[in-house]
Parts: C-alpha cells; structure tokens; sequence
C-alpha cells in the first residue's frame, strides 16, 4: 500500500508516483465512495504532471493504478483537446482574451 505508514487516511503521492515511475502498481485504499473520487482525480492530475499516463482500476477498498503501457510516456488526454496546447497557442489565446477584454470595457466607457 502505499498509504503513509501513521495510518492517516492521507496517501504518500510521492510513493505512489516513484512505484508508477518503475513501472510497478500502485494501490491507494479509499475506505469510502467520495475517496474512490477524490482520489482517482488526485492521482490522474498528478500523472498528468510528470508525464505519466496511467490506468485506474477500482477495487474492493483501494485503487489499483498502474502505468498504461505503450502510451509513450505521455498522459492521454482527460477531457478533449487537453494537454495539447503548445506555449505559443497559449499566448495567441491569451492575446485574443485580452483585446476582447478591452473592447468590452471601451463599450462599456462609451455607454456610460
């Protein structure tokens, strides 16, 4: 397991990560319905982080997570178009935030 070894039901992240890292399953217990949730985002968001993609399973009082093979090292995105941004599609979005940010308050300057 790798729950701290206190017994808290706070989990050991690092230990979780350093056992994906070899390649090995990692298991979380959640002794309840809103840790299975809490937990499972917890871990994925993580993953996502330092570039691992995993798979969660659930089981009887713990999450087994274990790294998914042939991903490439990379995390699969959650949600669609996630994680597929480049720095400069960041900044053009931004950019174009900003100018229509600044067009609303002009509107709203000129209506006043």
């Amino acid at each position: 397991m790798a729950d701290t070894p206190n017994g808290e039901s706070d989990v050991d992240w690092n230990a979780v990560v350093d056992l994906l890292r070899a390649g090995k399953t990692a298991e979380i217990s959640c002794p309840s319905e809103r840790d299975y949730v809490r937990r499972t985002t917890l871990i994925t968001k993580r993953a996502e982080r330092k570039g691992i993609s995993i798979e969660v399973m659930r089981g009887d009082g713990v999450l087994r997570v274990e790294p998914r093979s042939g991903a490439g090292g990379t995390v699969t995105p959650q949600r669609a178009g996630e994680g597929t941004e480049s720095p400069a599609d960041r900044q053009e979005r931004e950019r174009r935030r900003e100018a229509r940010r600044a067009e609303r308050q002009a509107e709203r300057s000129r209506g006043n």
